[in-house]
């Protein structure tokens, strides 16, 4: 889909805009599409959920999070990122939780409100509860409480920020797309300001997002992809994101200490199948990645490789559901362990050794 131009953003954030109805287009897939509602305190929303057909016989099974950006539905989404093609290759399940006209007219996840930026509650509480549920109440599939990931585009790349920060006991890794970092605004006006031009300091944003985290601080690691053609959420949102992330790696992790934006451990630029140039950097800590940038030429809000069957996608660029996930699937809450599940792990070697 095109741009959306400026003049619009208010209205797209706005909950009193007028709503378009979304489109009717099939999910895709060869698995199980089934619509579920969940109903918690902190309010209820719709999902739908996402098993493949054939699944890896032993073992469990990761779980994708799936946030869709404003005007879009669950069908729409999985439509344009393919994501459901590639869970059937890859052997994995997606959750797609559904934003609707109640709570923000224009089906927005509001990131941009501070209701919604915090643990237990709002729309964060209200996603965490859908994947709680799914994991709990699921018996078809044995899915992997260590191995869920969360990833949107544009309003939800911004509520993916959110929930990382959130609920970081939860997500293992991060995937934002043509979004934001944690908390980038407190209104919808400087929702628009941060569009349009950038959020705050990032390294005021990512100490913000360690102290959400609380005592289960922990670096979160996080794969950004952006256009630099994006004239609805400007491209200097994927740099922010990333620095903002990287401020709350160094400040939860000694480890993470030397991760510099300006230094990656890996870089390099390459053109994809449609034409489209681009450039990846990572940064590692202790030889794992915990960053990943990908900055696509001539890419506008759109997600990057994705199908024209849905909205917002540029079929011409890199494959971006791929590039996350394969970098999403390498993260694990058991690999990346807690500050309480460290000092625990202390205190057991030094009783074993006493």
């Amino acid at each position: 889909m095109a741009n959306v131009g400026l003049p619009r953003l208010a209205g797209l954030l706005a909950a009193t805009a007028e709503p378009e109805p979304p489109r009717t287009v099939e999910p895709g897939g060869a698995g199980s599409w089934e619509r579920f509602w969940y109903g918690g305190p902190a309010g209820g929303r719709a999902y739908a959920l996402y098993l493949p057909r054939r699944l890896p016989r032993g073992g469990t099974v990761p779980l994708v999070v799936a946030l869709h950006g404003c005007g879009q539905s669950p069908e729409d989404a999985a439509a344009g990122t393919r994501l459901n093609e590639l869970a059937d290759r890859e052997g994995f399940a997606v959750v797609y939780p559904e934003q609707d006209t109640h709570h923000n007219r224009r089906r927005c996840w509001n990131w941009f409100r501070p209701q919604h930026q915090g643990r237990d509650t709002g729309e964060p509480a209200a996603i965490a509860g859908i994947v709680t549920a799914v994991l709990r109440e699921e018996r078809r599939v044995d899915l992997d409480r260590t191995r869920v990931y969360v990833l949107g585009l544009s309003a939800g790349g911004a509520m993916a920020s959110i929930l990382a920060a959130t609920y970081p006991d939860l997500f293992a890794a991060v995937g934002i797309h043509s979004g934001l970092q944690y908390a980038a605004a407190h209104s919808a006006p400087s929702a628009v300001v941060a569009m349009r031009r950038g959020g705050p300091d990032p390294e005021r944003q990512g100490l913000l997002a360690h102290a959400a985290m609380g005592r289960r601080a922990r670096a979160v690691p996080v794969v950004v992809v952006h256009g630099e053609a994006d004239a609805a959420v400007s491209v200097a949102n994927g740099e922010l994101a990333v620095r903002q992330w990287l401020a709350t790696a160094r400040a939860a992790s000694a480890a993470a200490l030397g991760s510099d934006f300006q230094r990656p451990d890996h870089e390099h630029e390459r053109v994809s199948p449609g034409g489209l140039r681009y450039s990846v950097r990572r940064w590692d800590v202790a030889g794992r990645p915990l960053a990943e940038y990908w900055l696509i030429s001539g890419l506008g809000h759109a997600w990057s490789g994705g199908a024209a069957a849905g909205t917002y996608t540029d079929p011409r660029g890199p494959d971006a559901a791929a590039a996350m996930y394969r970098f999403l699937r390498g993260h694990s809450l058991e690999a990346e362990p807690t500050p309480r599940r460290r000092a625990w792990a202390r205190l057991r070697r030094l009783l074993g050794a006493a």
